[in-house]
């Protein structure tokens, strides 16, 4: 669900006229600046959350580093491969010792089960190392073991995950998981890698809402807002409406439209973070405002 926040400039527009007049710029160009820090604190605010921890640092990295590891773990919870996991072999292992002990036990020529299932142990554990998915496949047939596939695909990730928020619940993919033979260990980095580019991509749709926002120097429209949620604007989905020239009741109003949005923060969470850039913004005028009365001053005198 998309999200909507708004600048409200009801209880500002008294400093805003007296900012316009004192600095020579229109109203409609201080609301916009107002709006695109909003677009940087929403951006900032809606989750990984990227503020700032308690030395002041930014907690950018980290946001990104909690992202990227929810990535790597949804992931998990979807495929795994024969090099680092025992559950296929063990699986396959245990079944042949079934089989085994009913052989060895109507047999007349007697032999070990416990002796023939550790071979049989051993050759799979074999296969696995080496990477021979031609034999692993067989004995997934044979067997007739269920959820293995030859490489990663997307759409059984995309399957997996469950909404509102797009993770996947272990509790609910448990027995659902997929053994890739195909491509070893290697293949599902490449995937995680692939996904974990997208992090960020809630975020952006604040992002595309700030460039948006007509400014005098566009180059500034996405200041603050860290590299790895720029680079998903591309894919980003958001728009404004520009109401900063409106005479009675000047706003600007950006919508994130990313589907589940709404549950990377919230009403509330928007609410707040609108007034954190509210008053970063009355701070700035405030800056201004000083300076020019200052300078004013200093003619009168002279």
């Amino acid at each position: 669900m998309k999200i909507t926040a708004m600048t409200d400039t009801s209880d500002l527009r008294g400093r805003l006229a007296i900012w316009s007049r004192l600095v020579g710029k229109e109203m409609g160009e201080g609301l916009r600046q107002f709006a695109r820090v909003a677009c940087e604190n929403l951006a900032n605010t809606t989750q990984p959350y990227s503020g700032k921890d308690s030395s002041g640092k930014s907690g950018s990295k980290s946001a990104q580093a909690l992202g990227e590891k929810a990535v790597e773990v949804d992931i998990s919870k979807v495929f795994y491969t024969p090099e680092p996991y025992g559950g296929f072999v063990n699986a396959l292992s245990e079944i042949a010792h079934e089989s085994f002990s009913y052989r060895a036990a109507r047999s007349k020529r007697g032999f070990s089960a416990d002796e023939a299932a550790l071979k049989f142990t051993n050759r799979v554990n074999g296969y696995a190392a080496s990477g021979n998915t031609k034999a692993l496949r067989k004995l997934a047939a044979d067997f007739n073991w269920q959820g293995v596939i030859d490489q990663v695909d997307p759409a059984l990730h995309q399957q997996a995950r469950r909404p509102p928020r797009g993770r996947v619940s272990k509790a609910d993919n448990i027995g659902n998981m997929y053994l890739v033979i195909g491509g070893r260990k290697t293949a599902i980095s490449s995937y995680v890698k692939q996904v974990q580019k997208k992090v960020g991509l809630t975020k952006a749709g604040w992002a595309k809402c700030a460039t948006l926002i007509p400014l005098n120097r566009v180059s500034s429209a996405t200041r603050g807002i860290p590299g790895w949620v720029t680079r998903n604007i591309p894919r980003s989905s958001g728009y404004i409406v520009d109401a900063s020239n409106n005479a009675t009741n000047p706003k600007v109003t950006m919508t994130n439209a990313t589907p589940w949005a709404s549950q990377c923060i919230t009403p509330k969470e928007a609410t707040e973070s609108l007034n954190i850039a509210r008053n970063k913004f009355v701070e700035y005028m405030n800056r201004q405002i000083k300076y020019e009365l200052r300078q004013q001053a200093k003619l009168r005198a002279n």
